[in-house]
């Protein structure tokens, strides 16, 4: 991505870029954006342009321009103040029992950059809620300070794995007979929870609609695994790295992979049903 030629692409619409930014840990790509409306109003701030709770995935100035385009006019103040009216509203009728992260969510509400959060033992997880509500947030580091961004543009859908229903839940560790992936053992059916072989961060918008509630029996063992909440976490961050670096990740701390070495293969997407060829391991021949 090249600020010059987005700019060029940007001329006269009110709309200037000035800075490119990577979020790394949350693996999200981010442009600094100058919107002024006619009146006059200014806002700006970073507007992700890769965001994978939303399936957001845009890779060329061209689609980036028409992108700010379409965006901003969520940008005038009126609608702005419109917006947080109805999301205090959403969160007031449909989110009641969601006390512990109103307040994160509404201390994001002034539509500015901001680390005024309450106090709370994992911070973190407020923010990823929110995230899986389907809201778009960005993050800047400010020092040793972490600050958030809410910025009011329609909701994307809910993505979180949380939002597994628990017969759901119960329905896959029955299917998959409580084995832990990881360990290749029976365990405790409280310490499992249901997980993508494909990972979420190669999705695609195509890919992201076919992970569905609905499946059948056989889907549901095709596209599952169970692991624990540790390992999980340990599956998500070695995928997170390969995608980032295109360096695949070493399963068990063994250099096992799928017809190749430890570079991602050019010929084969990096996102999306195509990607999902590296699903299966093998040994590296």
């Amino acid at each position: 991505m090249e600020l010059n030629k987005l700019n060029i692409l940007l001329k006269g619409s009110g709309i200037v870029t000035t800075e490119l930014v990577s979020n790394t840990k949350a693996s999200e790509e981010y442009v600094n954006v100058k919107f002024t409306q006619t009146g006059g109003f200014v806002w700006e701030g970073y507007v992700p342009y890769q965001y994978r709770r939303t399936g957001l995935h845009i890779e060329t100035e061209a689609e980036l321009a028409k992108y700010l385009k379409s965006i901003k006019p969520y940008f005038v103040k009126s609608k702005m103040d419109k917006w947080v009216k109805d999301e205090l509203k959403f969160w007031e009728t449909e989110k009641a029992n969601a006390a512990v992260t109103f307040p994160f969510f509404k201390s994001m509400c002034t539509l500015i950059w901001t680390n005024d959060f309450p106090p709370n033992n994992n911070p973190q997880r407020r923010i990823q809620d929110i995230k899986e509500l389907g809201y778009t947030l960005s993050t800047r580091l400010t020092g040793q300070t972490t600050e958030r961004l809410l910025l009011p543009i329609p909701k994307g859908a809910e993505t979180g794995y949380e939002t597994f229903t628990p017969q759901f839940k119960n329905r896959v560790i029955r299917l998959l007979r409580g084995v832990n992936a990881f360990e290749a053992k029976p365990t405790n059916a409280k310490a499992l929870i249901p997980d993508h072989k494909f990972s979420e961060i190669r999705w695609d918008e195509k890919t992201r609609t076919e992970n569905s509630m609905e499946m059948t029996d056989e889907e549901i063992i095709e596209k599952f695994q169970l692991l624990d909440n540790q390992r999980n976490q340990q599956k998500r961050e070695i995928c997170r790295n390969c995608s980032q670096t295109n360096e695949r990740g070493e399963i068990y701390g063994i250099k096992y992979f799928h017809k190749g070495g430890k570079q991602w293969d050019k010929s084969i997407p990096t996102k999306g049903k195509k990607a999902e060829k590296r699903l299966y391991w093998l040994p590296m021949a």
